[in-house]
């Protein structure tokens, strides 16, 4: 009966909403305790290497800056990225607790607690469950925003599966990023900051708004610290204007 009420939940989102951008993709739950994570894929080249979208953190926190209790994203940004993706094996997947909120779910989850062990670990196995439906040995991560987060962390531990890695707006070190903003630090996430050297092994390449204040373009910069690694989008914001560089994303980790 939760599966039937989960899948029935995920379906009216995507059927009632005024934009359902991902219709021709399968939907599946992912079960990776302590969280059920919602993914959209479609494998038409079993074998081949799998691109996999990881979300931001969605609707976190609302207008006055308290935490929600749903942090669903709101925009469609990533999605529309995703389901526009001309490579035969893709996946979106979500962040623990959007589309459904299932497990083991409470604010810390998408507020300081959002890079935590338990929800790297659960993504981590949600990427493996998918490359295993899709036969596949390679992986292409593509975060988003702080989804960012979570797809470094997962190459960290698995470079020999990740073939490349592409940030879009991405958060790559929260420290520092909070203390831009003057926000209370995730005090109970990791952080990419500790392991650069891990990091920087990882072939890889960075696209940033010119015009984001979310995370500034500064942000990347100093983190990287290698301008060929880095694309600044002109006149992007954070959720905006990235449709200038989509076919080099889309083509990005697909040929070395």
């Amino acid at each position: 009966m939760k599966k039937i009420l989960i899948t029935l939940l995920v379906m009216c989102l995507g059927g009632c909403s005024a934009k359902n951008v991902l219709t021709d993709y399968r939907f599946q739950t992912q079960t990776v305790p302590p969280f059920v994570v919602a993914s959209w894929f479609k494998v038409d080249a079993p074998g081949n290497p799998i691109r996999i979208y990881i979300e931001g953190d969605g609707n976190a926190f609302d207008g006055r800056g308290y935490p929600t209790d749903n942090p669903t994203p709101k925009g469609t940004f990533l999605r529309e990225l995703a389901a526009k993706d001309p490579n035969p094996n893709v996946v979106y997947l979500g962040r623990p607790c959007q589309y459904l909120q299932a497990g083991a779910c409470d604010e810390s989850v998408w507020t300081n607690g959002r890079f935590s062990e338990e929800v790297i670990g659960s993504m981590e196995k949600a990427v493996s469950n998918l490359m295993k439906k899709a036969r596949a040995n390679q992986a292409i991560l593509i975060g988003y925003s702080g989804g960012a987060q979570i797809a470094g962390q997962i190459a960290i531990r698995h470079p020999e599966k990740v073939a490349y890695l592409i940030t879009i707006a991405g958060v790559l070190d929260h420290k520092a990023w909070s203390d831009y903003h003057s926000d209370e630090p995730l005090d109970k996430s990791l952080n990419l900051a500790d392991k650069k050297v891990d990091f920087y092994k990882i072939p890889q390449h960075h696209f940033v708004g010119e015009e984001d204040d979310v995370v500034p373009a500064e942000l990347t910069q100093e983190f990287i610290a290698s301008d060929d690694k880095i694309t600044i989008v002109p006149n992007a914001s954070h959720h905006k204007g990235f449709n200038k560089v989509t076919d080099k994303i889309y083509q990005m980790g697909m040929t070395k």
